[in-house]
């Protein structure tokens, strides 16, 4: 007892030099550490804020639904996965893919820690570990770019299915479309729809818009959605 109350008795974490006591030293550096990271968000929140989409429109058929960034590799690891699980002829068996791989995947994630158990911190000596994180690095990214690339081809590829199902009846773009130039309403009458392979440099982005909502010499109203009517009106004016 007269040993805790002299002055100079010290805890048994303070007598060692290599040891750094939980309190106050490990946990304050803890505390900084954990405010200037937040402090940094907070700045990055305020000067680089993230718009928010467009908001969701049920009767928009022309949206691409697609997930934030950071989940781009699960749906374009279901799609390519989908892709290959079909052709090996095992839809059937869809939920070994959608259900069982990732959750065994999962599992061995959470339970890499509790498997190797090697003191030894360098990767470069922990071979399991390093190739577990290389494997995490390319599978994650390459799903990611995968899905961005995918994402981004089916938004540009988005005003062509609009002309196919929309206008390609009656107008001619290139090889595609009308190529008669003429076409036959319902009621019998005629009618002489231009093609549209170089509409861009006829009309301009206004023009374009103004025939598709308020349709003039016999086209018929398409009704196109916000969305659809956006992308088909920029679209339309590149061509030139």
């Amino acid at each position: 007892m007269a040993d805790d109350l002299h002055p100079g008795h010290q805890a048994k974490e303070y007598q060692s030099p290599t040891v750094v006591p939980f309190w106050p030293e490990h946990l304050l550096k803890e505390l900084v550490v954990g405010f200037v990271a937040v402090f940094v968000l907070v700045l990055f929140a305020h000067f680089t804020p993230v718009p928010l989409g467009a908001r969701a429109d049920p009767g928009d058929w022309a949206f691409q639904p697609a997930p934030d960034w950071y989940f781009y590799w699960v749906q374009n690891l279901f799609d390519v996965g989908g892709y290959y699980w079909s052709v090996l002829g095992l839809t059937s068996l869809d939920w070994i893919l959608m259900f069982a791989l990732p959750t065994v995947g999962v599992m061995i994630f959470i339970g890499v820690p509790f498997i190797d158990r090697h003191k030894e911190r360098r990767l470069l000596k922990r071979p399991v570990m390093l190739a577990i994180l290389l494997f995490g690095f390319v599978f994650f990214g390459y799903f990611t770019a995968n899905g961005v690339y995918t994402h981004k081809t089916l938004v540009a590829a988005e005003p062509m299915a609009i002309y196919t199902s929309s206008c390609a009846t009656c107008h001619a773009l290139g090889p595609l479309g009308n190529q008669t130039g003429v076409f036959k309403l319902p009621d019998g009458q005629y009618i002489y729809p231009p093609p549209l392979t170089n509409v861009g440099s006829i009309l301009t982005a206004s023009e374009i818009r103004h025939q598709l909502v308020q349709p003039e010499g016999g086209m018929p109203q398409l009704n196109l959605p916000p969305a659809a009517l956006k992308y088909l009106v920029g679209w339309l004016t590149t061509l030139k």
